[in-house]
């Protein structure tokens, strides 16, 4: 008889940016959920690009609130999308998005939910990066591996 293995993780965040990686991630973070009994919560930081240093303009008031406002909507929306047809039986999923730097966000959110695990896509670009491009572009990933308060995963 086999017996339900006692939870080493009670609560498992898998942040996403609807991208392959993101969803290999997340399967494999439900798949470890559901195996540990553990609440899983499914997060997606919007980051808000920097209009003035790309388009030399600036976004204020009622604008930027408008602008914003969309931007979250879609986010939800593409939340849904990613997580339609996926078996979701037998685990607690919560999803948020939030707005911001995105690695900022994801540990800030582990915090605030007591996440005893982050699980991470890695993205095709990071692999194999040459040592310059390393320490100019840090990934958020590596960010987030380097400040998260809990052990973090990263699924290739």
């Amino acid at each position: 008889m086999q017996t339900q293995p006692q939870a080493v993780f009670r609560c498992i965040l898998v942040p996403t940016d609807y991208t392959p990686g993101s969803k290999r991630a997340f399967r494999k973070a439900l798949e470890l959920a559901r195996y540990v009994g553990a609440r899983l919560h499914v997060l997606h930081v919007a980051c808000q690009p920097n209009l003035r240093a790309v388009f030399f303009v600036s976004i204020t008031g009622e604008s930027r609130r408008q602008t914003c406002a969309r931007a979250e909507r879609k986010a939800h929306r593409r939340m849904g999308d990613f997580l339609r047809g996926e078996n979701l039986e037998g685990v607690a999923v919560e999803t948020a998005v939030r707005a911001g730097r995105p690695h900022e966000e994801i540990v800030r959110y582990a915090e605030e939910v007591g996440a005893d695990l982050i699980v991470l896509g890695e993205r095709p670009e990071t692999r194999g990066q040459h040592l310059l491009q390393h320490l100019a572009f840090e990934s958020v990933g590596e960010r987030v591996r380097r400040t998260a308060p809990c052990p973090v995963l990263t699924v290739r």
